[in-house]
């Protein structure tokens, strides 16, 4: 009897610890307007536009996705990169493409630990650029065939050159209460990608890794900056134990109860995120389809055109294709390190220009 009464004790701890679930992510934020770019992601088949994450293709329109300040800029530069150079900043070596090899959560460390070297730094914070070589008349130095001899040079970062941040996080999903939140373990500073010779922007660059600690002063660098992700893609994972997409099993549970709970308060994704709206427009939007006649035939204006018909059609599931965050974001720049607070989660979802967007949000 008594071990039976202990099991009972045991039944709300367990039904309790599965309605949250642990995940470690890694992707990218851009923090500047001038790099957000539209560009083609495919998930489940479906391809389609998305912003935000990613700093190719052709430039759009962003009214919704935030920057940060020149000043809070300023104040993340100077103290992660500055310090970096000048060896006041334990960093690890960033492995482009091959995701990050560093301490599991049984804090056994996958992979070589590199701690980088001062040289080391400075070169990764820096371009390689091409100059043209001067004699001592100031003259073009000529190689046999008459062309221009080049020399390639070192040149330091600028804070203009700082684009977006590679964090490294723990997530916790309440399924029960719908909130997410975030436990910045690790963030890699991205630095423009540019090609020397054309000056094209090809991409983005981490010089180093830096391992977060926990802030002793709360100094707001940011608040309700509004980011996507894309992990809901079927993107390449690595050898470590972060990814860059979601599982179903998390996902689709909090997609779900999102979706469906009747007790759920739902609210505009765009500045200031107050502005509430009701279960029908967060979950459906008008569409349009031919008005038919008793002879199954298309009913038509005096012009001759189809006369249409307007209708709610709700959203699927399934066309969740990314999940938005309304953050405030905190520095501690004496330690160089993070902290988010998530305001609120929007989930986002394809629309009829294959465009990802925001089809609500959900107030922590």
């Amino acid at each position: 009897m008594k071990r039976f009464a202990i099991l009972l004790l045991f039944i709300p701890i367990l039904s309790y610890s599965q309605k949250k679930r642990t995940a470690f992510i890694s992707y990218f934020v851009p923090i500047s307007n001038d790099i957000k770019k539209k560009y083609f992601v495919s998930n489940q088949n479906i391809e389609y536009y998305k912003y935000c994450s990613s700093i190719f293709n052709n430039s759009s329109d962003l009214n919704n996705y935030s920057s940060l300040s020149s000043e809070s800029k300023y104040i993340i530069y100077d103290a992660i990169f500055n310090k970096a150079k000048n060896g006041e900043l334990l960093v690890y070596q960033y492995r482009s493409g091959l995701g990050f090899y560093g301490p599991a959560p049984d804090d056994k460390w996958i992979g070589k630990k590199q701690i980088m070297k001062k040289t080391e730094i400075s070169r990764n914070i820096s371009y390689l650029n091409l100059r043209d070589s001067i004699d001592r008349y100031g003259e073009p130095v000529m190689d046999n065939n008459g062309y221009i001899l080049t020399i390639e040079y070192l040149e330091e970062c600028s804070i203009d050159d700082f684009i977006g941040i590679n964090f490294y996080e723990e997530w916790t999903f309440d399924y029960k209460n719908l909130t997410i939140d975030k436990k910045i373990l690790y963030y890699a500073p991205a630095l423009k990608a540019i090609n020397p010779e054309t000056l094209e922007l090809l991409g983005y660059k981490c010089p180093f890794i830096v391992e977060n600690k926990n802030l002793k002063i709360n100094k707001k660098i940011a608040t309700d900056f509004y980011s996507n992700t894309d992990i809901f893609c079927n993107y390449q994972t690595y050898d470590t134990w972060f990814n860059n997409n979601l599982e179903p099993s998390v996902k689709y549970p909090f997609i779900k109860e999102a979706m469906t709970n009747e007790n759920n308060s739902y609210y505009e994704c765009s500045p200031p995120y107050n502005k509430k709206i009701s279960k029908i427009d967060a979950l459906s939007f008008e569409s349009f389809r031919d008005s038919i006649s008793d002879d199954y035939e298309p009913v038509l204006n005096n012009d001759g055109s189809v006369i249409k018909i307007k209708f709610l059609e709700n959203y699927l599931q399934e066309e969740i294709n990314s999940l938005g965050f309304v953050e405030n974001w905190f520095f501690d720049d004496k330690i160089s390190s993070f902290s988010k607070e998530v305001n609120g989660v929007s989930l986002e979802r394809i629309n009829f220009d294959k465009e990802s967007h925001p089809i609500f949000l959900i107030k922590n």
